[in-house]
């Protein structure tokens, strides 16, 4: 995801700190933290479905090549 160092952490928290004031900060980063948790639930979830579907694609996948052997090998034994 993204790659971001401990100082350019430190420089995004004391320039938020300086805009927002020592006050709210701690507010508005649990606002972003919980944005992030919701972001990431909806990557995951979307994730879990598009492996499912490539699962349910390969098994099909599969079950043609299976039965396209079979019709193969009946059509060689007549």
């Amino acid at each position: 995801m993204l790659s971001i160092g401990s100082s350019e952490l430190i420089v995004i928290l004391v320039v938020a700190l300086i805009i927002v004031g020592p006050k709210r900060l701690p507010e508005i980063l649990r606002e972003i933290a919980k944005i992030y948790k919701s972001f990431m639930d909806a990557f995951n979830e979307a994730k879990e479905e598009l492996e499912e579907d490539i699962d349910e694609i390969n098994v099909k996948k599969d079950i043609e090549q299976k039965w396209k052997s079979i019709i193969e090998d009946d059509d060689k034994e007549k």
